[in-house]
């Protein structure tokens, strides 16, 4: 979604300056619940909120099954998730992991290890492949982005279940552009062990553990990693792919996972 802004347009060459209007990108407080206890509040663009809600709750690892859920209630400014039986508590202090990594910076590489250790045990065993030629064709599906290209304001998010796009989604937050494409794949009961995730956003700890908590074993973006990033795909079995372009790929973990184009 966007909003229309006025905007004066300076030149300092020509000595010029003129007011038009121009898209921008726009953000609202999604809060989340879960069995009339308030989680989290998430600033995201606001469309698509049922499946933000449910991406984050997977992700984080909160809920981990369609079975779990009974209900989820959405209104303007809130989504909650009501559950057949009680959510252990234990699974709700995971989200700890995203909250102290969230700007990836600040934890030492030792300590890092030790707090995925901890609190991320799940590796991705999945032994899906893909050729290098088809992650480009990939991302080039981000372009199809009419709110990226008329705001320049969002990140992108999508899902590809077997070389096919299953879901798509957009947010000014990257982090809520990937739970968002996660959530309408949940609901498709997408196979996520055959499925890549691919983003434009910037690859940090925390985006890559979404992704493997999922067990989606290919990660790519057309931005780079971080450092955290890098060391967490390693860990969790995560192939990841960043700096995708239409001449290359750079796969930073795991290359096993991407073949050589047989045509």
């Amino acid at each position: 979604m966007s909003v229309i802004a006025r905007v004066e347009k300076i030149n300092p060459h020509n000595g010029t300056r003129m007011t038009v209007e121009e898209p921008i990108a726009t953000e609202a407080p999604l809060n989340l619940f879960l069995n009339e206890k308030f989680v989290i509040t998430l600033l995201a663009t606001p469309k698509m909120q049922k499946e933000l809600a449910l991406g984050w709750f997977f992700t984080e690892g909160v809920l981990q099954s369609l079975d779990e859920i009974k209900r989820v209630v959405e209104e303007q400014n809130y989504v909650e998730v009501l559950t057949r039986h009680p959510v252990n508590e234990e699974r709700l202090q995971t989200v700890g992991v995203t909250r102290i990594m969230t700007t990836a910076c600040g934890l030492s590489a030792g300590k890092f290890l030790t707090t995925i250790g901890e609190k991320n045990k799940k590796r991705v065993k999945s032994n899906y492949k893909i050729e290098a030629i088809d992650i480009i064709t990939m991302v080039q599906e981000l372009d199809k982005s009419k709110l990226h290209r008329s705001t320049s304001g969002v990140h992108v998010a999508a899902l590809f279940e077997d070389g096919k796009l299953v879901a798509f989604a957009e947010d000014v937050g990257r982090h809520n552009a990937a739970d968002k494409a996660v959530g309408v794949a949940i609901q498709s009961k997408v196979n996520f062990s055959r499925s890549i995730l691919v983003s434009s956003g910037r690859q940090p700890a925390d985006m890559v553990l979404k992704a493997a908590k999922m067990g989606i074993p290919i990660v790519v973006s057309i931005a780079g990693p971080i450092r955290s990033g890098i060391i967490a795909a390693e860990s969790a079995g995560v192939t990841l792919v960043c700096f995708v372009t239409n001449r290359e790929i750079k796969a930073y973990t795991h290359p096993n996972r991407i073949l050589m184009n047989k045509r």
